[in-house]
């Protein structure tokens, strides 16, 4: 057997010597609780049952049991093949002009009303190898306020309006405007649709009274969202465990408008929409490592109480990931 040294270069492990006592004694109980666990033999029959349904008793009882994990179920019915031809109906009716011009005016229906406007972000210089290397995260925080300078630059880099694409209608109607065209954003998005709002939970940000903000890429803007006012019980919403959530200086949270792009992608809208989120927390993760900032997803919160707070209905629109920013110690 051979191990690798840091510089990949691969040596020869020293080998033991040790009595049948030895061995049955100090390495067989840890080598079969491995094999045991990498097995999936042992079974579980009260997986339907038992009143805590852990990960690992449903994972045991998937032979016997009705009750499958959810994210197994999605996979099982995430049918793509040739001789489906929902998904390629839904992505052609998307090449429609009258669908091609709504999407080229969706900007129309959003409230300008109460935006906050943030200062120009700033460009981000770093070499972009040794910003991936070095990006870790981050859980402890120096308690120090965020330069609202900061939070600009890091919503461009992950969800701000990079480009445009120009929309051609012929014949060209009346009722559009002749400069119609579909915004890109800095990350990437499935037909770009772009279903994922990212909201700001602003804890101690200078600059930025505390309370939750919906950004708007169209106008770079904050809008203030839910009851307004200090955010007093963030640190009960989810389990932070060490992360110091008390010391950091915002969350970001990411809401997932489902039938802005399910109506064109069907099950696999959903999909999509998580490999989005993924493409801009590694935006975030990325620009704080170059801005030195600390940061950290959260997986483990409670939804409901996050939606309340950001007043979306968890019916259409739903929190499905969170990261926490703060300044280094």
């Amino acid at each position: 057997m051979k191990t690798k040294t840091s510089n990949h270069e691969a040596v020869p492990r020293k080998k033991k010597k040790m009595t049948l006592a030895e061995f049955a004694g100090r390495e067989m109980p840890l080598l079969t609780g491995a094999v045991s666990f990498c097995s999936n033999l042992p079974m579980s029959l009260y997986a339907d049952t038992t009143v805590v349904k852990s990960p690992e008793v449903n994972f045991r009882g998937l032979v016997l049991s009705q009750n499958r994990l959810i994210g197994e179920e999605y996979l099982l019915n995430f049918h793509r093949c040739e001789a489906e031809i929902g998904l390629l109906v839904g992505t052609n009716n998307y090449t429609v002009p009258t669908v091609v011009a709504a999407l080229a005016h969706r900007d129309l229906e959003e409230d300008e009303s109460d935006l906050i406007p943030l200062p120009r972000f700033e460009n981000v210089r770093e070499q972009i190898g040794p910003l991936i290397r070095s990006r870790r995260s981050i859980r402890s925080y120096s308690g120090k306020p965020v330069p609202v300078q900061d939070l600009s630059t890091l919503l461009f880099h992950a969800g701000g309006i990079s480009g445009h694409t120009d929309v051609k209608l012929a014949p060209e109607p009346t009722v559009f405007c002749e400069d119609a065209r579909i915004d890109l954003r800095a990350a990437a998005s499935g037909g770009a649709l772009y279903p994922v709002d990212l909201y700001v939970l602003a804890m101690n940000v200078t600059g930025l009274p505390g309370g939750a903000y919906r950004y708007v890429p169209k106008h770079h803007a904050l809008k203030p969202v839910g009851p307004g006012g200090p955010l007093t019980e963030v640190n009960r919403m989810a389990q932070f465990h060490e992360i110091e959530i008390g010391r950091a200086g915002f969350m970001v949270c990411y809401v997932y408008k489902y039938f802005e792009n399910a109506r064109k992608y069907g099950e696999a809208a959903m999909g999509f929409a998580f490999i989005e989120v993924g493409a801009i927390a590694a935006h975030i993760h990325l620009v704080c490592t170059a801005l030195g900032f600390g940061s950290c997803d959260v997986g483990n919160f409670s939804k409901r109480r996050f939606e309340r707070m950001l007043d979306i209905d968890g019916i259409s629109s739903h929190v499905i990931h969170l990261t926490v920013v703060g300044k280094l110690e």
